[in-house]
């Protein structure tokens, strides 16, 4: 379908506890977006910015909730990503990649749709619904799972695939000028050190 132009994605958790503050929203919950959306897309990060929309109620004083980031690639790609830690109904993960010929989108997990009207409730409308998880073990278990046998079956081989300690490095520094960015009006360069030969 072409080259990636545009990635929209979203990380939102029903609630979150009193001592998530703000720069949490990065370090600890978007870091996995920061980290897979590089490698979804064979490219590093330029440019960095976080964006407040209208607070939401439940946020609590040291929490600026929900929060849109924006993230610039080499190859010139754009990357919006909404983290709203409590939205209240549930954990919900999404990702689209807009390209040259097309998009691909992140499924909904499988779910059976209902059909009904709650017993004794004549006055409420018939409706359609499916349950929504509210645990990223519910949605990500298997995956983790299969990481874990793949890492498990790759120092049994002596050769380790799979995200290095370089990968990890520079979904921090791109956290670091995400978080930087808060209260200023212009993106922040992602800049690394020189990349080791190690990991060429």
């Amino acid at each position: 379908i072409g080259a990636p132009i545009m990635v929209h994605a979203a990380h939102r958790n029903p609630t979150v506890p009193e001592h998530y503050v703000t720069p949490m929203a990065i370090h600890d919950t978007l870091i996995h977006e920061i980290d897979v959306l590089r490698w979804l897309l064979d490219d590093d990060y330029v440019s960095a910015r976080v964006l407040f929309p209208r607070k939401a109620a439940r946020s609590h004083g040291k929490l600026r909730d929900p929060q849109v980031v924006v993230l610039e690639t080499a190859k010139g790609v754009l990357i919006d990503v909404e983290i709203f830690v409590n939205c209240h109904y549930g954990y919900d993960i999404q990702c689209e990649v807009v390209c040259e010929n097309g998009t691909v989108k992140l499924p909904d997990p499988y779910a059976v749709v209902r059909r009904s009207r709650p017993a004794g409730w004549d006055s409420v409308q018939p409706a359609e619904s499916m349950p929504i998880m509210t645990d990223w073990k519910e949605r990500f278990i298997e995956a983790y799972d299969i990481e874990f046998c793949k890492w498990v079956e790759s120092v049994h081989a002596g050769k380790l695939t799979g995200p290095s300690s370089w990968d990890g490095y520079v979904a921090c520094v791109a956290g670091d000028a995400l978080n930087a960015s808060r209260g200023t009006s212009q993106f922040l360069k992602v800049e690394t050190m020189e990349k080791p030969e190690l990991y060429k």
